[in-house]
């Protein structure tokens, strides 16, 4: 059985709606879809399959997926701020769970959250869960600048750990990402910022409440930086005026999981050393990578049959509560 943590689906209707704004995040049709302008120097075009169920079904179903777990791309809704960001990420979450509903042990859903509204989002939080039943949160490394411990974001994260849900960090453009090119902004910004967002909220003290946070792409650096960052969380004080945390930054990093999206063996292998199989959940990124590689990567891995069966599913199944139907069933 394989389960797809990281699987991305456009909303067409969000799309439109950002069409004609005057400011980003904004989007144009191009032909047979859309070019996404998310941040200076970082357009994105979308076609199928990312804008549409019928043709990401039949990509998993070539690839022997069983079921993948859905993510809306960049721009996320909360880019747009206040209430327009609550209201969009609502809609979302309805268009997502419908999809679920309807291909039910095919797709599951990443939930995504506003952020324009404290309150407005932790009910938000509770209706996609009790609910509309999705698998977890979809959360991005920054909220266009605002950081993952800021006062209006991090009660919203300790909310969903206490529920005991998912998280899913995913990276976004960083702060001050004006001048990189977008290759350089992909290829590293993006990891290295979701490995700032995890250390931000392990100095948070969010790890304390044993979340269940899945960082994207092997964990951005903080796989090949884990010995490093347990060293200097020893050997620095921790700021005045922060709560002393239960764990230390290496005790916390042990309590990681990452998704497997990396584009080599020797990677995934090392993340295998340090956090081993039960922290290591399939993911593909389609349709930005090719469904086939991730898992020909994970084929070709040392591991024992239960291990591999951890990481292509069993994880998912037990930290996101999911049922997968056989591969290629419609």
């Amino acid at each position: 059985m394989r389960i797809d943590v990281h699987s991305h689906l456009m909303s067409v209707a969000f799309l439109e709606h950002l069409r004609g704004r005057d400011a980003m995040p904004t989007a144009v049709r191009d032909g047979t879809g859309y070019i996404a302008h998310c941040a200076p120097g970082l357009s994105l075009p979308y076609r199928a399959p990312i804008l549409n169920v019928e043709a990401k079904l039949a990509d998993m179903d070539m690839a022997g997926i069983d079921l993948a777990v859905l993510s809306h791309g960049l721009p996320g809704p909360h880019m747009l701020g206040g209430a327009q960001a609550d209201h969009w990420a609502a809609r979302i979450n309805d268009e997502l769970a419908a999809i679920a509903a309807a291909r039910p042990g095919r797709f599951a859903g990443w939930a995504n959250l506003g952020f324009g509204d404290l309150s407005r989002t932790i009910a938000e939080a509770d209706r996609c869960l009790d609910q509309l039943g999705l698998a977890g949160f979809q959360v991005w490394s920054n909220l266009d600048g605002r950081p993952l411990d800021d006062p209006g974001v991090l009660p919203v994260l300790e909310h969903i750990a206490d529920r005991g849900a998912a998280i899913h960090l995913h990276p976004a453009p960083p702060p001050g990402q004006q001048g990189l090119a977008p290759a350089t902004m992909l290829g590293f910004a993006f990891p290295a910022d979701t490995s700032l967002a995890v250390l931000r909220l392990i100095g948070a003290g969010l790890f304390d409440r044993d979340p269940v946070i899945i960082a994207a792409h092997l964990g951005g650096v903080l796989p090949w930086l884990r010995e490093r960052i347990g060293l200097w969380s020893y050997a620095i004080p921790p700021l005045p005026g922060l709560p002393p945390s239960a764990r230390s930054a290496g005790e916390c990093l042990d309590r990681l999981y990452i998704d497997t999206v990396g584009y080599g063996t020797a990677p995934l292998e090392y993340c295998y050393a340090q956090l081993g199989a039960d922290r290591m959940l399939f993911g593909t990124d389609h349709p930005y990578g090719t469904p086939s590689l991730p898992q020909d990567l994970i084929e070709r891995m040392a591991l024992t049959r239960p291990e591999r069966e951890q990481i292509l599913a069993g994880n998912a199944q037990r930290l996101l509560r999911l049922e997968a139907a056989p591969a290629g069933r419609a």
